[in-house]
């Protein structure tokens, strides 16, 4: 038996050892730890998400129990994210949706919508979507820009649907798709242009 062959047999042999030496290491280093991870993660981006994937699908039943039990962390995180790279987050959203597993997403997504719907007023008019781009000059009520071919105009509720909101037409602006993507379920104090400081304006969004 050569050498990486007792260190096999050895870690089989003591399993428990070696949790209880990790937990007790890790709780003593954890600030190192998280930083090198995160140092790493930032420098190797491709190999950490193809590792992570590949945990997930090893260990399925840990990956659902770690986010369990730091759900609130990981939420959290994630909408600070967000807020803070819009850009990179309108990105990698197009580029989801292209992917099966986007596609299935989106489909769950737009089924919710369309049951959240029928318990809503639904009584927008196309007339009505006429009055409201002429009312705002055919422009995006929050960066100004004038559609076109190529920007074209999204239906946007101030109150969003998923937080109660009607499809009304006092419930309604017309916004680019950029801005509807970056507004996304946020309810703003008031109509501003979607840049990085005014969306610190806003509520908090709830995923």
């Amino acid at each position: 038996m050569n050498k990486k062959q007792n260190k096999k047999q050895w870690q089989e042999n003591n399993i428990e050892h070696i949790k209880e030496y990790s937990k007790k290491y890790y709780s003593k280093n954890k600030i190192k730890i998280l930083k090198y991870g995160k140092q790493w993660r930032e420098s190797n981006p491709k190999y950490a998400k193809e590792y992570m994937e590949q945990w997930r699908l090893k260990y399925p039943e840990d990956s659902k129990e770690y986010y369990q039990n730091h759900k609130n962390i990981i939420l959290e995180y994630g909408k600070e994210w967000r807020k803070n790279n819009p850009e990179k987050f309108l990105v990698y959203s197009m580029k989801f949706r292209k992917t099966e597993k986007g596609k299935v997403s989106r489909q769950r997504s737009d089924s919710k919508r369309r049951a959240r719907e029928k318990e809503i007023i639904n009584t927008l008019t196309f007339n009505e979507w006429i009055e409201i781009l002429k009312r705002y000059h055919f422009k995006c009520a929050y960066c100004n820009k004038e559609f076109d071919l190529f920007i074209k105009p999204t239906i946007d509720h101030i109150i969003p649907i998923s937080k109660g909101g009607n499809n009304i037409k006092e419930n309604i602006v017309p916004a680019c798709q950029s801005c509807n993507s970056k507004k996304n379920n946020k309810i703003l104090k008031k109509i501003e242009k979607l840049g990085k400081a005014e969306v610190d304006l806003s509520e908090k969004t709830e995923r």
